[in-house]
């Protein structure tokens, strides 16, 4: 795993990538407070998230890339980092209350494949536009965007009153378009997958 922070005055970035992580069930270990997260994570994406998904693959495309499909597990998974991180105001890719890797934590919301995945984490600000260009700006962020090897995204942010830089934003990566999240928009002609996957379907990419 490559892990990068980077301090920007009242703004900070991390990220962490994984390259063919063998999928499991969900983490024995995992505590009660993040077991109960998992079963209640069953928000829509909000305006700010649908508007990153569309900066993100709108930069893909230019870039020849494909699309990323928003999927349920990836954005449970995300959206549990961020609130994370803004109720117990912290900032790692690890989650500290939880005692839980990002990787794990993907494992835990189901997202259990044999497959590329990637984590970016930013904090300070609320809008989609001003956090897209913290990652495009730290080469590290930018190339988990534009990886290839990524078809699927999770986009969570969330905000803490008490915490040190108020908004939080936490985006996950994978190789396996699972089924849909809750708002996202239809993929483009072609790139709809044939079948949602389930875990144990998914070969190593």
């Amino acid at each position: 795993m490559n892990r990068v922070s980077v301090l920007l005055g009242s703004l900070v970035l991390a990220v962490a990538t994984l390259v063919g992580t063998a999928g499991a069930a969900p983490g024995p270990g995992a505590s009660p407070e993040h077991r109960r997260t998992i079963a209640t994570a069953d928000d829509c994406a909000d305006v700010e998230e649908l508007a990153f998904l569309e900066l993100i693959n709108d930069y893909r495309h230019q870039n020849g890339k494909p699309a990323l499909a928003l999927t349920r597990t990836l954005s449970d998974a995300s959206r549990h980092h961020s609130v994370s991180m803004a109720n117990h105001n912290y900032f790692s890719h690890d989650l500290t209350p939880e005692a839980v890797t990002w990787s794990q934590n993907m494992i835990d919301h189901g997202y259990a494949y044999d497959t590329y995945l990637g984590e970016n984490i930013a904090a300070g600000y609320a809008t989609a536009f001003n956090t897209f260009l913290q990652w495009q700006n730290s080469p590290s962020h930018n190339a988990n965007m534009l990886n290839g090897n990524f078809t699927a995204i999770g986009i969570g942010r969330a905000f803490g009153s008490d915490s040190t830089y108020g908004w939080y934003w936490t985006t996950v990566f994978g190789g396996v378009v699972d089924a849909a999240a809750c708002g996202a928009p239809a993929p483009p002609p072609g790139e709809m997958p044939d079948e949602a996957q389930t875990p144990g379907e998914a070969q190593a990419v």
